[in-house]
C-alpha cells in the first residue's frame, strides 16, 4: 500500500508526464451466474492521446520488444480504446471473435451528479458521483488529488481520476491497484498492428456481425478465410482446443456460450440472439 501511495503520489506531482493507472477489473460475463472473470486493464494517459486496453496486449509488446516474438501463439484478442487528446471522440476498437478488427468512433458522456460523501483511501481524498450510463447505474469514488478526468473505460468529465468504479447491480467492479510512468520506451506495436487494419463499422453493422457469428461461430475457419494448418488446434477464450475437424460438432456449445456470454459494460448494448 505504501509503494501504491508513493508512486500516485508521484503521478500528482507529475501528472503532465506519460502516466499509466492499472485496473483491477472484475466482471460477470454471464449476470445469471456467480463466476467472476478477472482481468487488469491499463489506462495510459500521455501528452498525445488517452488509450485504454488489456494487460494482454501490453505482455505480449514487452515480449516482442525483448524477443523479436509475439507472446501467445493463438493470441486471446480483446477490444480497446483510443482517444486523442484534443477530440472528445473515443475510436473503440472491437474484436468480436473473427479474423478483424472493427473500428467505431463515440462520443461518450456521463451525466454525473457529486455528492458530499468523502472517504479516504491510500492518504487520497476520494469523492462520491453517480450517474446513469449504458442501461447500468454507476458508483464512482473520484480523487481532485489526481486532476485527470478520466477514469476506466469511456467513463469521463469528473474534475479529477476515477479510483473506483462498480455498478449498483455488482456486475462490474473497476479499483487502481497500481500507477505508474510510461517508460520512453514503450511502443504499442499490437495495438498499432490493429488499428491500421480495423474496419470502420456502425452499431447496426456491428450487432449484424455479432449475430453473423452467433449463427455461424466458426465461420471464418471452416469458408477458409483463415487457414488451419494440419494437426493446429483452435484455442478458444474459455480454454477450449479444438481441432479444425470438431468445429462444427461444437457450433452448438459456441453459442451458447456466446448467448449466456452476452453481459457488456453497456447493457443496452446487448445483442439480442435468438
Amino acid at each position: 500500500m505504501k509503494s501504491l501511495l508513493f508512486i500516485l503520489l508521484g503521478t500528482v506531482m507529475f501528472f503532465s508526464q506519460n502516466n499509466r493507472f492499472i485496473y483491477d477489473v472484475k466482471y460477470k460475463k454471464d449476470s445469471t451466474s456467480k463466476d467472476i472473470t478477472r482481468e487488469n486493464y491499463y489506462l495510459d494517459i500521455t501528452k498525445d492521446d488517452l488509450t485504454y486496453y488489456n494487460r494482454l496486449n501490453y505482455i505480449s509488446d514487452s515480449l516482442f520488444m525483448a524477443t523479436g516474438q509475439y507472446a501467445f501463439k493463438g493470441n486471446r484478442l480483446t477490444s480497446f480504446l483510443i482517444k486523442k487528446n484534443d477530440s472528445n471522440i473515443y475510436q473503440s476498437y472491437e474484436y468480436i471473435g473473427d479474423v478483424n478488427f472493427y473500428k467505431l468512433p463515440e462520443e461518450p458522456k456521463q451525466q454525473w451528479t457529486i455528492t458530499d460523501s468523502i472517504k479516504i483511501s491510500n492518504n487520497l481524498t476520494l469523492q462520491k458521483a453517480i450517474t446513469k450510463f449504458g442501461g447500468r447505474n454507476w458508483i464512482a469514488w473520484f480523487t481532485k488529488d489526481i486532476p485527470m478526468p478520466y477514469g476506466p473505460y469511456k467513463f469521463n468529465g469528473l474534475p479529477g481520476l476515477i479510483m473506483e468504479l462498480y455498478d449498483t447491480q455488482k456486475n462490474y467492479y473497476f479499483n487502481v491497484i497500481k500507477s505508474e510512468k510510461i517508460p520512453d520506451t514503450y511502443k504499442r506495436l499490437s495495438l498499432t498492428n490493429f488499428m491500421s487494419r480495423a474496419i470502420p463499422v456502425n452499431q447496426k453493422e456491428l450487432d449484424k456481425l455479432k449475430l453473423d457469428l452467433y449463427s455461424n461461430p466458426f465461420k471464418y475457419i471452416l469458408n477458409g478465410n483463415l487457414n488451419m494448418r494440419e494437426g493446429q488446434k483452435l484455442l478458444l477464450e474459455d480454454g477450449t482446443v479444438l481441432s479444425k475437424e470438431q468445429l462444427k460438432p461444437a457450433e452448438g456449445n459456441e453459442r451458447k456460450k456466446i448467448k449466456a456470454f452476452n453481459n457488456p459494460i453497456e447493457l443496452d448494448k446487448a445483442v439480442k440472439y435468438p
